[in-house]
């Protein structure tokens, strides 16, 4: 007996092998033939289509912090959405420790196959330019998909410094050097950058504190051990409204309507300033790009929604789709705008 394997389409997963006799001799026997293989083809092209099916199984989305911060919440909220919309489970997959590293080595060595996803965000960008071991590339190891959300931040100062607006805060760090300190949950985090282009671009005197956490850096900001901090806006609000921190500036191109009548730093004391947080979704390097699309398309979609938006406002952020090259390309300038910065204060990478 002989044997011939049917290969399916491109792409596809699944093969049949058909047993087949001796060459007949008669034309009786040819017609069977042909049925046989007729039938393995068939075979062989249904279940190419069940292999291509997408998605048929749950979809992972890794978060590289744990449950409770930015990060986890917006992940949370797309993700609940694209599971109705796909019709299959989307489920988030904390993955904290070393600075996101862990998650991200996990994602990028997960199969391509278009169900890993993995959120990427500020610190994604900050970390190849503060530590020497780093298992990604942002350039060559993912396939983006969309950004998703944006949050913007403010600096707050304590209010027994004396300064009501940005122009005098900047100007008292000035007239009085070696005064002002601010504070942030460690040397290379996106706060401690944040400040450092604030000082940068306004020529403000401003004196570094780092802290092991961002609760640590509030709670000095709080008892006066620190006069400056930049915290995104969830934490802010609060803080603010009963007076126990003043708002001077907000960190994105437009005012907050969590904080409407803060100005930015753009248009006060420092022309071009954005420093934002943001949230976006990409895959591991090599999935089907018919698939990418498809998420972008379902995260879009998502992100239309008039009760995810107004969800991703209680946690201070703004719905921010945009097409896969989009999120790329600001992803690749904000670890470059990051390098920058590190360079300019020398800031030595750390394992």
């Amino acid at each position: 007996m002989r044997s011939i394997t049917l290969q399916c389409p491109t792409n596809a997963r699944a093969s049949v092998s058909c047993a087949i006799g001796p060459a007949p001799r008669a034309a009786g026997r040819i017609a069977g033939r042909i049925a046989v293989l007729l039938s393995c083809f068939l075979l062989a092209a249904t279940l190419a289509r069940g292999a291509d099916t997408w998605p048929n199984r749950p979809l992972r989305v890794i978060v590289p912090y744990g449950a409770g911060g930015s990060y986890d919440a917006i992940a949370r909220l797309v993700s609940s959405r694209l599971a109705e919309q796909i019709g299959q489970p989307v489920i988030v997959d904390n993955r904290p420790g070393a600075a996101g590293r862990i998650a991200m080595e996990l994602s990028v060595k997960s199969p391509s196959d278009g169900y890993v996803l993995v959120v990427i965000g500020n610190s994604q960008t900050i970390v190849p330019s503060v530590h020497i071991k780093v298992p990604y590339d942002l350039a060559r190891d993912l396939d983006y998909v969309s950004m998703v959300a944006t949050v913007a931040n403010a600096l707050l100062i304590n209010p027994s410094v004396p300064a009501q607006t940005i122009g005098e805060f900047v100007a008292l760090s000035r007239a009085k050097p070696g005064t002002i300190n601010f504070g942030s949950g460690g040397s290379g985090s996106s706060g401690h950058l944040a400040c450092e282009l604030i000082r940068s671009m306004t020529g403000a005197d401003l004196t570094h504190i780092p802290y092991k956490s961002a609760a640590l850096a509030v709670t000095a900001l709080l008892s006066n051990e620190v006069q400056m901090y930049v915290s995104n806006l969830v934490n802010a609000v609060p803080q603010v409204q009963s007076g126990k921190l003043r708002a001077l500036a907000v960190t994105g191109l437009q005012r907050s309507p969590m904080l409407p009548g803060v100005p930015t730093l753009d248009e006060t004391v420092a022309k071009g300033y954005e420093f934002v947080e943001f949230h976006g979704m990409a895959m591991p390097r090599g999935t089907p790009s018919g698939i990418v699309t498809h998420l972008n398309q379902e995260i879009d979609k998502a992100l239309g929604a008039a009760e995810l938006r107004a969800r991703f406002s209680a946690q201070g952020a703004e719905a921010a789709p945009s097409t896969p090259q989009a999120f790329e390309r600001f992803v690749l300038a904000e670890q470059a705008k990051y390098a920058k910065i590190v360079r300019s204060i020398g800031l030595k990478p750390e394992d």
